[in-house]
């Protein structure tokens, strides 16, 4: 019996344990910017089928809205990243993110993302230009390519 109270109580602290750091990591994710989840995220998802699927009477819809929930992906998340970070880290973390610094980089994150996207891409441009480029010139590649020595077999249409 003392062995059942006992696990009892080593399960319900470690279930309050888990609640608390996931709690704390769903505040993290919302601080940080990093995922924007909420129940507008939801509803734009729903309106965009709707949508996309105009034909479908509000009555389909009525049965179908309630199994679309939010919650099961904030949840995954959060698992994600308390299996990542300990409780700790997840409280430096969110001292930082309340922090003045914190908020400038949440601030400045989506402008800072998109530049280096855009970085990413000139450069990925540029590589592609200067392989094909030395590539032709030593006489590898062939502007427009030279046709194929054996092509495939038309497809013959039954």
């Amino acid at each position: 019996m003392k062995k059942i109270i006992l696990l009892v109580i080593l399960f319900n602290f470690v279930f309050s344990y888990s609640q608390n750091k996931q709690e704390k990591v769903k505040e993290l994710i919302s601080l940080s910017g990093i995922f924007t989840l909420s129940k507008k995220v939801e509803a734009e998802l729903i309106s965009r089928y709707r949508k996309k699927y105009e034909n479908i009477p509000d009555s389909a819809w009525k049965s179908i809205e309630p199994k679309i929930n939010i919650d099961e992906l904030i949840n995954e998340v959060a698992d994600i990243y308390g299996s990542k970070l300990t409780e700790k880290e997840i409280d430096q973390l969110l001292v930082f993110y309340k922090s003045d610094l914190g908020k400038k980089v949440i601030q400045n994150a989506p402008i800072i993302m998109t530049q280096i996207q855009t970085s990413s891409s000139n450069w990925a441009t540029k590589v592609t230009n200067i392989i094909n480029s030395d590539l032709e010139k030593m006489g590898y590649l062939q502007s427009p390519p030279p046709p194929q020595s054996n092509p495939p077999a038309p497809m013959i249409q039954k």
